[in-house]
């Protein structure tokens, strides 16, 4: 039985080669947004914690990308994660289309701004 990865970058070195680039881009993409954060494993799932908050958890699955927790927002924001949502607080990327950084971004914004509101 291998040893699960207990941090970020021996979990990014277990996804294949296409996945490790994606999953690295969006941890670049995290830590640009919130360059305070730390990285840590949780639930077996890259994860990013902030003022003792997460502020994402990330997976990488045999054909997605999933990021927790995503919350409710306008109605703009609810239109843009349409395509991606999944659950009540999930989305998922799927591999076979282009990564869509710029609804990522937003994302971790309004986990940001979560997390500030609560401080």
């Amino acid at each position: 039985m291998s040893k699960k990865p207990d941090t970020v970058d021996a979990y990014i070195a277990t996804l294949d080669d296409g996945v490790q680039q994606i999953f690295a881009a969006l941890r670049e993409t995290v830590l640009r947004l919130a360059p305070g954060a730390t990285e840590t494993i949780k639930y077996d799932m890259a994860a990013w914690q902030l003022n003792g908050t997460y502020l994402v958890y990330a997976g990488a699955w045999k054909k997605h990308i999933g990021l927790y927790p995503v919350g409710r927002g306008d109605g703009a924001f609810e239109a843009m994660l349409a395509p991606y949502r999944d659950k009540k607080d999930t989305v998922k990327f799927v591999y076979a289309k282009p990564m869509p950084f710029d609804v990522i971004e937003a994302i971790l914004r309004a986990r940001l701004a979560e997390i500030e509101r609560h401080a």
